[in-house]
């Protein structure tokens, strides 16, 4: 066996044993042991296989942008919303980038960068970012946006050497009726294509990825344990640690009010606030895993325009295993336990109290046809 055989296999058999260490999660003590969660949490892991592999391998060279998809229904697990579509571009600081294309018709866009990726890295923290409040668009749709060091005109989000990622999020209330925008970038001055492979960057990748699946994993799994700690079908305005190296940072304009639904199969839990007239709400549920229980289908989610509300202004939303006959249904797909979510955005506005209760099925639908 030659050199280069020698250190491919060696890069294989340290990237299988990293990964089985990442496994350990799944028997830790607050780790639900139901069937669902430990099949999902299985899942999850194979997935930020791929997650870390794209960050850091397929789309991970900076001379040579692009602009992808981060989050799809088989790459979630960050508490994401289904209102928000997400993009991400590793990037060199110290460079230049022209990112550009057509934008769409999201009432709600921003692109943040960040020094780091959370669980890719050792840290993450802002570094600047942009709304669509400060997005200057063409008469025809189209934007340009320069990342770079140094001041350009126009639309311009000011770097530094140590950001090496931007984030872009988009938000609508009914993707359904709403046109996504594009992204295009390219580093100024670059030249030709993207060279060929090289050994040493796939086994970088490669080791980054492995630390990736266990690092990522716990950082989100911590912060639902925190929920789950705390009295189960309650809702509370959590406030991160933003001063851990592992803290999330959270997005402008976006405040949170969360909770850790446990519940028996024949049981519903009410979830009831009254929202003053705002930009936008939604609220999301979870597995375990920080996984949006439908982010595809949209059949576990509600915001302030597809909610259903009572005469009085307020609405009245139901998690429950089972239908329970009554508008604002969140099913939760087989799940009798995990993770409520509050978003409360664009406003300044104090997040609404939502009070809660529990209600067996039967209960509710008779009170419901006296």
């Amino acid at each position: 066996m030659n050199n280069i055989k020698q250190k491919s296999v060696a890069a294989w058999e340290a990237f299988c044993d990293q990964l089985k260490q990442a496994g350990s999660v799944l028997g830790q003590d607050a780790t639900p042991g139901d069937e669902l969660t430990q099949a999902e949490g299985l899942r999850k892991l194979v997935r930020m296989i791929r997650m870390g592999l794209d960050a850091s391998l397929e789309y991970g060279n900076t001379d040579y942008p692009k602009v992808y998809q981060l989050v799809t229904p088989t790459t979630l697990g960050e508490g994401e919303t289904s209102d928000s579509h997400y993009y991400q571009a590793m990037i060199d600081g110290s460079k230049t980038y022209r990112l550009h294309g057509q934008r769409g018709e999201a009432p709600y866009m921003e692109f943040t960068v960040y020094a780091g990726k959370i669980g890719l890295d050792s840290g993450s923290a802002i570094v600047g970012a942009m709304t669509e409040a400060d997005l200057k668009v063409n008469p025809d749709g189209s934007y340009e946006l320069m990342l770079s060091p140094d001041p350009q005109p126009g639309n311009w989000i000011r770097t530094t050497p140590e950001a090496s990622v931007i984030f872009i999020r988009q938000y609508s209330h009914d993707w359904r009726k709403t046109r996504d925008a594009t992204f295009h970038i390219e580093q100024v001055g670059a030249k030709g294509y993207r060279p060929p492979l090289t050994l040493t960057e796939v086994s970088r990748a490669m080791t980054r990825t492995s630390a990736y699946v266990a690092h990522s994993t716990n950082i989100w799994k911590v912060i639902v344990d925190q929920r789950k700690a705390a009295p189960p079908n309650r809702m509370f305005v959590f406030e991160l640690e933003q001063d851990a190296d592992d803290a999330p940072e959270m997005p402008t304009g976006h405040r949170f009010s969360s909770g850790y639904f446990q519940l028996a199969e024949d049981e519903t839990l009410e979830l009831s606030f009254k929202p003053a007239e705002v930009p936008y709400w939604g609220m999301d549920t979870t597995n375990y895993w920080f996984e949006t229980i439908s982010y595809a289908d949209h059949r576990s989610h509600y915001n302030n325009r597809t909610a259903h509300y009572e005469p009085d202004g307020s609405v009245r939303i139901f998690i429950a295993p089972r239908d329970p006959g009554l508008p604002n249904w969140i099913d939760t797909k087989g799940h009798l336990e995990g993770v409520v979510l509050f978003r409360w955005s664009r406003t300044k506005l104090p997040v609404p109290n939502i009070q809660t209760r529990v209600m067996k099925l039967a209960e509710l639908r008779q009170s419901t046809n006296e």
